[in-house]
């Protein structure tokens, strides 16, 4: 990264310099970024183009053979099985300038670091303890097996889904953003079915268990042993960002529309 933020006084001015072909891919990449966080604000920082909402979301700079882009970290993570035909670092990821820029993956990225910006602005403000429903912790409690996988489900999605409510939905606990279902477990004979109501969209090898009307997708943990907690944060950050409608699934007729 250029370190010198005194070179270029705005967006337009760091264009400028590069071929006609690279500013347009410049402004379409200018954009799409914009389109996914349309409260940010464009500005020059560490000498790249930079879009800041509570703090800066993204940056972007021309190299020699690709454009470099930098969500920070965790987006690297998130979309892990996206980004694999691309070279990613530790908060930087690769666009070759010889291909197309994945637009559609970007935008899903800038709108992960919008809503994870809101959340730490939140949490700044009012630091939330996970908060686990009374019912849920007494269905817990109940299972005659798999009860350490129930707890342990409880308090990884309660953590990870800070402001989400839960409850006793259909008989199983469910965890719930704005109304809509986004994940929750049930106990059936094969072992505990950890169910996500959008995952069909994520892209995730492992939620191998997908519904035949809906999109959700699920898998089974036999054992606490099978509980992997990366795969688990993982699955939860894009719970938040991958969103069907279901909340009006009724109003509409069964009908699923795309929420983000």
């Amino acid at each position: 990264m250029n370190k010198s933020a005194l070179k270029w006084r705005d967006i337009d001015a760091y264009h400028a310099q590069f071929s006609k072909n690279i500013q347009a891919i410049l402004q379409l990449l200018r954009k799409a970024i914009m389109q996914a966080a349309p409260g940010a604000t464009e500005t020059i920082s560490y000498g790249m183009p930079a879009f800041k909402q509570n703090k800066m979301l993204v940056y972007y700079a021309v190299c020699k053979e690709h454009i470099g882009f930098y969500p920070t970290p965790n987006p690297i993570l998130i979309f892990k099985k996206d980004l694999e035909q691309y070279k990613t670092s530790k908060g930087a990821i690769q666009f070759p300038l010889a291909r197309p820029l994945p637009f559609l993956l970007i935008k899903k990225i800038v709108k992960y670091r919008v809503n994870e910006d809101a959340a730490k602005d939140k949490s700044n403000f009012v630091k939330k303890p996970a908060v686990i429903g009374k019912a849920i912790l007494a269905y817990n409690n109940k299972q005659a097996t798999g009860k350490a996988i129930c707890k342990l489900l409880a308090m990884e999605i309660s953590k990870k889904l800070p402001g989400a409510e839960n409850k006793i939905w259909h008989g199983h606990p469910v965890w719930f953003l704005e109304g809509n279902p986004i994940a929750g477990y049930s106990n059936q004979k094969v072992g505990i079915r950890l169910m996500f109501w959008s995952g069909a969209g994520f892209n995730e090898e492992k939620l191998n268990v997908r519904g035949e009307k809906f999109k959700d997708a699920s898998l089974f943990y036999p054992s606490i042993d099978a509980v992997n907690k990366s795969d688990l944060k993982r699955w939860l950050g894009k719970a938040k960002t991958i969103q069907w409608d279901y909340k009006n699934i009724i109003k509409r007729k069964g009908k699923l529309i795309r929420l983000k």
